[in-house]
């Protein structure tokens, strides 16, 4: 039979007399879980940044401060305050070309009509020219 083991804590009072005192160590789980604890505080303060994959993109025109050359028939790009139709011609009743969403850029040719101005668009690698309604875009200065 092995006997458990113990720890010694010797004790001196103020008159220098020794006793000891005999208590068992920590039980196994109680170490462990302080350990980890101890462990996972340590690995979070040495953690600085998190790992997150470089989303990083490369750099465009409008990035480095430089305006993007358009091209010379175009007046202005804008976006439409809402989604709507390219017709073909300066009408309503005229055939649909393509339709487009607020985040589509809208390049401007021509606003010389009273309702329609004159657009060009690309569209899913396909450049679109023909006429927008003038209620749908942002004010022009």
């Amino acid at each position: 039979m092995t006997a458990a083991p113990y720890l010694i804590t010797y004790i001196t009072d103020h008159k220098g007399i020794y006793s000891f005192r005999f208590s068992q160590p920590p039980s196994m789980p109680r170490m462990i879980y302080i350990v980890s604890i101890a462990a996972t505080i340590a690995c979070t303060a040495c953690h600085s940044e998190p790992n997150n994959p470089d989303t990083s993109e490369a750099t465009i025109a409008s990035e480095t401060g430089k305006p993007v050359a358009l091209p010379t028939d175009v007046l202005l790009v804008t976006k439409p305050l809402i989604g709507g139709e390219l017709y073909s011609k300066a009408d309503f009743d005229s055939p649909t070309l393509t339709h487009f969403d607020t985040s589509q850029q809208i390049q401007l040719l021509d606003t010389t009509d009273v309702l329609f101005m004159k657009a060009r668009l690309d569209k899913n690698s396909e450049t679109f020219t023909g006429y927008i309604s003038k209620a749908i875009l942002p004010e022009q200065p």
